[in-house]
């Protein structure tokens, strides 16, 4: 018999850590879990509903996982401090929960928001059938409703309990209204709502406006899908209330690109003039945060262009934000550099333009403005900054209080099959906010597909003006390896998080990762998508920090079963929630689809805090599951069998079984050895990383010169 080495948990003193540091999901997450295994005694209940009442009830959410461990027959007695759901699983090849029923579920009966996923219709349904009966709900979102759902939403206006809600969401800005139209939602006129918050197309929010059932409305969501839409909505003297609003203009459509290549995007003259529109005559006084998003169209973007931004600065809104928010559209550095100009740089507080085709001379023009003295957070994501860029604004801008940046690119996916956007700023870039008087207030930086080696690396983690830093992401990145003198990086003091999925490391790597022997903070890790064998599995269950982790992502590596039977029977994972062991069926060395994994993954006492665990194999280009991580009799077996431990039975019981190949020879699995050898994106990994890189600089390069290429001769190859 095995011999688990455990770790002895004081769980009074672990249950006060988490609730004095900062709320997040996965604490609420470890938070419960902690108190499962102390006994869930009253005491601690007690105190634990008692200090979570300062928490964001957002934040206190039961994730998919649990929601189908319920349905799968397993409940705990933590339910009673859920208030938020989470019911898609986001996972390939994995059902999303059902929608619990409160009248037979006392489980659910405390919950405030429901999060209902996309192309939800039938979680919605369920719903509007239960309404009455969610007596604490104060915020329902979903996405992806279409025309299809007309007498849905009908049936929803007509609900009496809608007058308890203070958030519905019923339209997100993140949608296109390409392929589907949005049904009306119109609920009749009576008694005012408590909403303040409302994500609706343009129409609806009028009649909502107009009809005088939201009285007390501060914030929307709002799609505007023509000009007379735009004017309509300006026209409306409620808006003056808003003290937040996200609009996307969605008048027209165009739809070309060139394959597979990064490319200015596509301005679309409607929503230019439906813009103009709205803000030439809006009433905003009260407006403090703006989001303006367009759609992503292949590498590019598409949607108003510098005739939109301008009509935004003309208004004059710009200088009364303490928040603005410009994603995913075609405007350019000039376009940018008026938005700066125009801002209040005394006053603002987050700044996100993400994905806007901005170039170093963006950098240049942030230099210009010289300080923003209250900036929390920047986020200049999915551009096309270079080292100059990001040296700049780590030199010569000052940002004295900045706490989150952005610098990333476009990861791009699965590698099988995507293909990263890199923001080339690259390892001078990195040293440059090693080094930089803005560094010492960062708690989170995100260098994710920016070109970083294994010198940006170093240079961020020796770094001690980072001396706050909490979460670091580096996914994406032609890293390479991970060297042995990093284990006393200063960096490892205050780290929470660290993503280093793609980053092509080995088992040498992770035995080095694995001699850090304080990061007293650390509680997520991933190492997705690297090249991780037995001996680097061995390595990360001797690592000091597992014990410690709520969170690993081992997705697409090489394990094998002596790297999980170690990972397994070191019994360190004591406090580990989440754990992800899928491969890609063009891995090399996936397993087979009929290959029994490890029986001590199975015993509790391995993980005995988990509550999410992934297993077996996927196909992530076609959202398939080809596997459970187990062959079909026993997968069978284990879900119904109520010994099954209850994230096993979640995971078992809600997988999508048409395309599961569980039962069949090994011999099946996607592509024949050589084939997977050669589509393994492994086998030329720093290849395409130096490809990426030098599209990414080619482009900027373009984009800096005003070759911008684009819109092409109608003869030329796009589609």
């Amino acid at each position: 018999m095995l011999q688990y080495v455990t770790t002895v948990i004081d769980y009074d003193a672990e249950i006060e850590r988490i609730l004095g540091g900062p709320p997040s999901k996965l604490a609420f997450r470890a938070l419960c879990a902690a108190l499962v295994r102390a006994g869930s005694p009253a005491g601690l209940v007690s105190l634990c509903h008692e200090r979570l009442a300062s928490w964001p009830d957002r934040m206190r959410e039961a994730p998919w996982s649990w929601l189908a461990a319920l349905e799968a027959g397993h409940t705990k007695p933590t339910w009673e401090l859920v208030r938020s759901l989470q019911l898609r699983s986001a996972r390939t090849g994995i059902l999303d929960a059902a929608l619990p029923d409160p009248r037979s579920r006392s489980e659910v009966r405390g919950v405030t928001h429901l999060d209902l996923g996309w192309y939800a219709s039938d979680r919605l349904a369920a719903l509007v059938e239960t309404m009455e009966s969610w007596e604490d709900l104060r915020s329902i979102q979903v996405g992806g409703l279409t025309d299809m759902d007309g007498a849905l939403l009908t049936r929803l206006a007509g609900r009496a309990a809608l007058v308890r809600l203070e958030s519905l969401d019923l339209v997100s800005v993140r949608e296109d209204m390409w392929h589907f139209k949005k049904p009306p939602f119109r609920p009749p006129g009576g008694q005012a709502w408590r909403l303040r918050h409302a994500g609706l197309r343009a129409p609806d929010l009028v009649h909502l406006m107009r009809s005088g059932l939201v009285p007390d409305l501060r914030s929307a969501d709002v799609l505007v899908c023509d000009f007379g839409e735009a004017r309509d909505l300006a026209g409306c003297a409620e808006l003056a209330r808003l003290e937040r609003l996200s609009i996307g203009f969605r008048c027209g459509k165009n739809g070309r690109q060139p394959l597979w290549k990064p490319y200015f995007g596509n301005v679309i003259d409607q929503d230019d003039e439906a813009c103009e529109a709205f803000f030439a005559c809006a009433d905003l006084a009260s407006l403090r945060s703006l989001t303006v998003r367009g759609t992503a169209m292949g590498l590019g973007r598409e949607g108003l262009g510098a005739r939109g931004i301008d009509a935004v600065i003309g208004s004059g809104v710009l200088r009364q934000l303490t928040e603005l928010n410009l994603e995913l559209l075609p405007v350019g550095d000039a376009a940018i550099s008026g938005v700066l100009e125009s801002l209040d740089r005394g006053r603002i507080e987050r700044l996100k333009l993400a994905d806007l085709v901005a170039t170093d001379v963006t950098a240049a023009a942030f230099a210009a403005a010289g300080a923003f003295p209250r900036l929390r957070h920047l986020d200049v994501s999915r551009n096309h900054l270079g080292a100059k860029g990001a040296q700049q604004l780590a030199a010569d801008v000052r940002m004295p209080v900045l706490e989150h940046l952005d610098l990333s690119g476009r990861e791009g996916g699965s590698p099988y099959y995507g293909r990263p956007e890199v923001q080339p700023v690259g390892d001078a870039g990195a040293a440059a906010w090693a080094s930089s008087p803005n560094a010492g207030t960062l708690t989170y930086l995100n260098m994710a597909a920016t070109g970083l080696t294994v010198n940006g690396l170093t240079a961020l983690m020796t770094s001690e003006r980072l001396h706050r830093l909490g979460g670091l992401d580096l996914a994406c990145n032609p890293v390479g390896s991970w060297p042995a003198h990093l284990r006393d990086a200063p960096v490892w003091r205050t780290l929470r998080t660290v993503d280093a999925a793609d980053c092509g490391l080995g088992d040498d790597d992770i035995e080095a990762l694995a001699t850090t022997v304080s990061a007293p903070c650390l509680h997520s890790v991933s190492l997705a998508y690297n090249t991780i064998g037995p001996r680097g599995a061995r390595a990360l269950a001797a690592w000091a920090a597992l014990p410690q982790l709520w969170e690993l992502n081992l997705h697409d590596n090489v394990l094998g079963d002596d790297g999980l039977t170690a990972l397994a029977s070191s019994g360190a994972a004591q406090r580990l929630l989440e754990l992800d062991l899928e491969q890609d069926c063009w891995n090399a060395h996936a397993r087979g689809n009929a290959t029994q994994s490890p029986a001590l993954l199975l015993d509790r006492a391995a993980f005995p805090s988990l509550d999410a665990i992934f297993l077996g194999i996927v196909d992530e280009y076609h959202d398939a599951r080809y596997s459970s991580g187990f062959p079909s009799p026993s997968r069978q077996e284990l879900a119904s069998a109520p010994t099954t431990r209850p994230e096993l039975a979640a995971f078992l019981t809600h997988l999508d079984v048409e395309q599961l190949d569980d039962d069949g020879d090994d011999a099946d699995t996607e592509g024949s050895d050589d084939e997977r050898a050669e589509y393994d994106f492994r086998t030329e990994r720093a290849v395409r990383h130096a490809e990426f890189i030098a599209v990414a600089q080619d482009f900027a390069r373009r984009m800096i010169e005003g070759d911008i290429g684009w819109p092409p001769p109608l003869t030329s190859d796009t589609s």
